[in-house]
């Protein structure tokens, strides 16, 4: 990885353990005036949200044998 997309995965990993409601300004510090870093952060944190939770739980109509 470049220093770039180190530097975002960096903070979208620390975003992910800020409560919701403090990310913004958690954002605000971490990206600064750089609006595209802001961007790709906030894009890796939708997605995060949207795929949930979903490895953790097995597809429906799996059961152990």
């Amino acid at each position: 990885m470049n220093s770039d997309s180190d530097r975002e995965v960096s903070i979208f990993t620390q975003a992910l353990k800020v409560a919701p409601q403090e990310r913004n300004d958690f954002l605000d510090k971490a990206c600064g005036a750089d609006a595209e870093l802001r961007g790709k952060v906030e894009a890796l944190l939708g997605a995060h949200e949207r795929l949930g939770n979903f490895l953790e739980e097995p597809p429906g109509g799996i059961t152990d044998a």
